[in-house]
């Protein structure tokens, strides 16, 4: 049986996604929902003329009404305001957690069966809000942050080294902000460790790139943000979770003791497949690292 995708904020982000998963994957239904009912049905017309050209025979439903979204296999959370210049994620706080809550509510009574994958920032708290409001099982709510994040990383690894990045093994853990770190003792380029290819104030300024990436695009993007990355970010996820890929991405996911934290949603290798998160992989962190970790749940606790 074929899917039925819902993506919720058909903005930049969700517009490219929706573009993706109809070139790419064989889905029952596409539904777009957003506040701006007109932007909706715009953007799906102008998929739906794609169709002649991709040959997909999905139906596609625009609107505003959340009853579109009833018993879709996966929904997608791209809707809320986008960081402006000057604005950190963590200063979207209070209207995005404002609307994730009223979503979640929603798609807990019309999809309470479905996989639910966030895009929307500050994403780990929207992450941790989604979990929370909709009372699923952690294995069925992610956040695509540190998915990201790591291309980012393999991007400026490219740029520095001019290495591809099938030959560079690595992520970016944690928060999907300007605290994220990069677990460089764990890098490898073709087997061998990054400090063989880089000093140790290159890898630091690599990281530091990483960190800043996305202020940097709001900086040149002025009214907007990154658009065509974290939509093939997500892209990625949803077809290992519907072809079963089996495959490890670094997410945002609810922990319960991994990594020594408790209720925390935090970017961390996971293993994805059918089931969602199947497993979330423990890597271990150093003591700096847990130190950066209990952070987040001060962060966090008047959520």
């Amino acid at each position: 049986m074929r899917p039925k995708i819902s993506i919720i904020g058909t903005g930049g982000v969700g517009s490219t996604l929706a573009f993706n998963v109809l070139s790419k994957l064989n889905i029952e239904e596409l539904v777009l929902v957003d506040v701006n009912s007109g932007l909706a049905k715009g953007v799906a017309l102008d998929l739906e003329d794609t169709r002649g050209m991709l040959d997909f025979s999905a139906k596609i439903s625009a609107g505003n009404k959340f009853s579109l979204i009833k018993n879709s296999d996966v929904v997608v959370l791209t809707a809320g305001i986008a960081r402006k210049k000057g604005m950190s994620r963590l200063d979207l706080f209070k209207i995005n957690t404002s609307i994730a809550k009223k979503i979640s509510e929603k798609i807990k009574k019309l999809s309470p069966n479905c996989m639910i994958v966030v895009i929307t920032n500050p994403l780990d708290i929207i992450t941790y809000t989604v979990t929370k409001y909709t009372k699923f099982p952690r294995h069925r709510v992610m956040g695509m942050g540190s998915s990201l994040d790591t291309s980012r990383l393999l991007n400026i690894l490219y740029n520095k080294t001019k290495i591809s990045p099938s030959s560079i093994e690595g992520f970016v853990f944690g928060f999907h902000n300007k605290n994220m770190f990069v677990k460089t003792s764990r890098m490898r380029i073709q087997g061998l460790k990054l400090s063989s290819y880089l000093k140790t104030k290159e890898i630091k300024d690599i990281e530091k790139k990483v960190q800043m990436r996305g202020a940097e695009i709001v900086s040149l993007l002025k009214t907007k943000s990154a658009n065509f990355s974290p939509a093939l970010a997500c892209f990625n996820l949803l077809k290992a979770i519907l072809c079963d890929e089996g495959r490890i991405i670094p997410l945002s996911v609810l922990l319960k003791g991994e990594y020594g934290v408790n209720g925390v949603c935090l970017g961390v290798p996971c293993l994805v497949n059918r089931k969602g998160v199947a497993e979330i992989i423990d890597i271990g962190l150093t003591a700096a690292e847990k130190r950066k970790v209990e952070k987040t749940k001060e962060i966090l606790k008047n959520v």
